[in-house]
């Protein structure tokens, strides 16, 4: 804002060390963005970040309004935007303070003329998370291009306090994630968001007689050397209304439950003493389109009143919570869970699951109390304890969920009910899993794990077609270095979570990049990153004497949640290598590197040769999982392995043995010596299995394996359900079965860059008689159905313009397509 500078505070709290940030190549603003005349703000600066939530507030008048406004906001961490007492938006993306994301949201249609205020509630870890790296700063930054607002905002000094009702001292909602939120509404009743009056006796010591601010930066100042567009959309936030209530108990609180920091373990302590969980009839619950309202009775000092209150589907979002009838000082706690059995709620016990403590507190004000929490969680399952009250309380609940703003035109339809609910439960999870990154799960982590992003990229392609998450994702990612390495997951805290095999998928992914979008400019923007990654493999601790790559006791060499050996020199790792190389090698040559791509074509045939001289049995031809200290090859052969050498033509004249008696008894559910692919790892041989013309056995896997997912309507971490091991019911890197489906019945692959060429090969089942699905390629819609009637199918298949076909049928010669084109058989 041109007219009157926003300047930042920060603090010198001592972090953790953490591995090097490396700069990325970013999209620079414009050198006269209104951003660069703005500056940082914080009403605390050297001080205590810890948890802290901050308020600011401009009050001014403006004459007109013009018919775009655009305004800029960002914050370190996030923020929380209202303008005229209107919610308009949170942000911003996850980043890096050396160039961190903004935001830009049009405010047209939020102003009027007249008085106007904008109120700004923003939030400061005061730590690093699984999603956050704390830079011992924290700031607002705010700016607009708009003359006559900025003039107007200019006119007017903001003013700010630390909210006066957080306590501090709480526990974090897991390993990864924030603090919980504990608000008293006694000493914040919010007001100061909705009220046209403005708020009196906020502290003025951050404004000294001689008009400057005391604790500041300049737009620029280290560790905010710069800032950049978020590049991906803003998320999308809906309403959601939860159900009726499913069960309800009470009891006595346990000693010391009105100052305790962990509310939710706290209620996971006292709920084994219920001695009965009853129906919830009586509480008048009522559905409507502004919330689920309810009333609950009296508890008496002392006691509580639980109340089950599903979301009604698994969700990402903050609670809304509107109370009348208070009289100054019941407690509110709110405990999320991801499910219910016989709508009941089940408890995790504290410590374990990633010390899952998800849990929230208001304490209220007399007469009418109003919040919306501000760390968006993920759910599927939510009980209200209401504590203290001495009369009884009206309460309404609603819902604002987020997420990334899928518009989901890819689709399959089939006439198995069972592969269409399997199909909306992965739609529905890849959308849980997607905010500003993807992350693992919405529930206990939100962290940007590398190799599930990869597997949610392909999903995304199949089911919307966007790649800015992917592109985001990344640049993020390359923004951490230990050893070379990128970490697991970015930006993070856990600097324990550096996998190897998770860098070189981080490589692959570039060209998944290249492969969907048919744009080489990310791989050369990354290319000098690209090559430290790769020069870590080079080193003593990665690579063995005799060239094979080992295992580093320094990382974590992840692979798969499986039996796979991490220890010596596992073939996983050097099968997973040479796939990397080879990705490498063809974008070299894409981008006319042709010098490069003969560099490292050439180092991946050296490896390839190292792995068939020591892992490939020369009688089976099979490749053994590890080489050890002495050189001498052990273990049984896994899955894993064996897809990678079909994938990579290795050890070609024993495919179809690794098929006959790896890959397909695996999906067939049989039982193996060696290891096994978890649901996430399982997507690399149901892809290869579709490939070699075994779709029906594909299918048949997923049916049996998911169908006990849909419980939960989600995609879960595992196949089998860990209830006391704290796995996840919502994980996108299950949802692959979404194009699965798509490859395998409506025969829908990609064959070029950019979806320029496909193969249409559909597969006509037995005991499924109507196929329909739909990829929302780069180039237009592409479209294959099938329908069986009477012993005989018809098919149609739709192509945009520019995208050229093979359609193969059975027992029918191949046969070029394009636009549209009708077949039977």
């Amino acid at each position: 804002m041109s007219a009157a500078p926003f300047r930042l505070a920060g603090s010198t709290e001592a972090g953790f060390p953490k591995p090097r940030v490396v700069l990325p190549r970013m999209q620079s603003i414009t050198h006269d963005h209104p951003l660069r005349s703005a500056e940082w703000i914080w009403p605390e600066a050297y001080m205590d970040l810890h948890n802290h939530y901050a308020q600011f507030r401009w009050d001014f008048d403006l004459s007109t309004i013009a018919g775009t406004i655009p305004f800029f906001i960002t914050a370190d961490k996030s923020y929380r935007l209202f303008v005229n007492g209107a919610y308009v938006c949170r942000g911003p993306a996850r980043g890096y303070q050396s160039h961190w994301p903004f935001d830009e949201v049009d405010l047209a249609t939020y102003l009027k003329p007249g008085h106007n205020w904008i109120s700004v509630e923003a939030y400061q870890t005061g730590c690093s998370t699984f999603a956050y790296l704390h830079e011992a700063y924290a700031g607002l930054l705010v700016a607009t291009g708009d003359p006559v607002l900025g003039e107007a905002m200019g006119a007017s000094k903001p003013s700010m306090r630390r909210a006066p009702g957080h306590r501090r001292q709480t526990a974090r909602l897991s390993v990864q994630l924030d603090y919980q939120e504990h608000l008293d509404l006694r000493l914040d009743d919010r007001s100061w968001i909705t009220a046209p009056t403005p708020p009196v006796g906020w502290s003025p010591a951050i404004f000294p007689p001689n008009g400057h601010f005391v604790h500041s930066l300049p737009f620029g100042r280290h560790p905010y050397d710069s800032v950049e567009p978020r590049g991906i959309p803003m998320l999308r936030e809906e309403w959601l209304i939860p159900q009726l209530p499913t069960a309800q108990a009470i009891g006595g609180s346990a000693d010391g439950y009105e100052a305790i920091d962990n509310v939710s373990w706290h209620w996971v302590e006292e709920a084994p003493a219920v001695d009965q969980w009853r129906s919830a009839d009586d509480l008048g619950a009522m559905r409507a389109d502004d919330g689920l309202s309810l009333t609950i009775p009296v508890t008496g000092a002392g006691n509580f009143h639980a109340v089950a209150i599903p979301p009604g589907e698994y969700t990402f979002g903050v609670v809304e919570v509107m109370v009348d009838g208070a009289l100054g000082g019941e407690i509110l706690d709110f405990h999320y869970d991801q499910f219910y059995r016989d709508g009941r709620p089940q408890f995790l016990r504290p410590g374990e699951g990633c010390n899952v403590a998800l849990g929230n507190r208001l304490i209220l004000r007399a007469g009418r109390n109003e919040h919306t929490f501000y760390h968006p969680l993920g759910f599927g399952a939510m009980v209200l304890i209401a504590r203290d009250l001495s009369t009884p309380l009206t309460v309404r609940l609603r819902i604002r969920t987020s997420g990334y703003p899928f518009a989901f035109r890819g689709a399959f339809e089939s006439s198995d009910e069972a592969l269409n609910t399997i199909y909306a439960a992965c739609r529905r999870t890849q959308q849980l899993c997607a905010i500003d990154a993807y992350v693992d799960t919405p529930w206990r982590e939100q962290a940007q794990w590398w190799g599930d992003a990869r597997v949610q990229a392909r999903n995304t392609f199949y089911l919307d077609g966007d790649a800015r998450l992917l592109r985001r994702g990344i640049r993020s990612i390359a923004g951490q270095s230990v050893y070379g390495l990128t970490p697991g997951h970015a930006p993070t805290s856990a600097y324990w979570c550096v996998l190897p095999d998770f860098a070189l998928t981080w490589i692959l992914t570039i060209w998944d990049y290249y492969w969907q979008t048919g744009e080489i400019d990310l791989f050369l923007e990354q290319r000098a990153r690209i090559d430290e990654v790769l020069a870590y493999f080079d080193t003593p601790e990665a690579r063995d004497p005799s060239g094979l790559l080992r295992y580093d006791s320094r990382v974590w060499l992840f692979e798969d949640w499986s039996t796979l050996p991490t220890h010596d020199m596992p073939a996983f790792l050097n099968l997973w290598y040479v796939l990397a190389l080879r990705r490498v090698a063809a974008m070299c040559d894409i981008a006319g590197l042709g010098e490069d791509a003969s560099k490292f074509a050439g180092l991946g045939t050296e490896h390839t040769e190292r792995i068939v001289s020591r892992f490939v049995d020369p009688v089976s031809g099979f490749v053994r999982p590890t080489v050890n200290a002495a050189g001498v090859v052990e273990g049984e052969p896994s899955v894993h392995d064996q897809t990678l050498a079909i994938m990579l033509d290795i050890g070609k004249s024993a495919h179809d043995a690794m098929l006959d008696k790896m890959l397909l008894p695996y999906l067939r559910q049989e039982t193996l010596a060696g290891a096994v692919p978890s649901a996430f790892w399982s997507t690399y041989v149901l892809e290869l299995a579709i490939e070699r013309g075994y779709a029906d056995v594909a299918v048949d896997f997923i049916r049996s394996r998911w169908t006990p997912m849909m419980g939960t309507g989600t995609t879960w971490e595992g196949f089998e359900w860990k209830e006391t091991s704290g796995w996840s019911a919502c994980h996108a890197w299950t949802g692959h079965p979404s194009f699965h489906f798509v490859n395998a019945l409506a025969g829908i692959s990609q064959t070029a860059a950019g979806w320029t060429e496909v193969l249409i090969r559909p597969t006509f089942v037995d005991g499924i008689d109507y196929v329909s699905a739909c990829v929302p390629s780069p180039q237009g819609d592409i479209v294959s159905e099938w329908r069986r009637t009477d012993g005989k199918v018809t098919g149609r298949v739709d192509l945009p313009a520019g995208v050229k076909a093979t359609l193969a049928l059975p027992g029918r010669d191949l046969v070029a397509i394009s636009g549209q084109a009708t077949y039977e058989v």
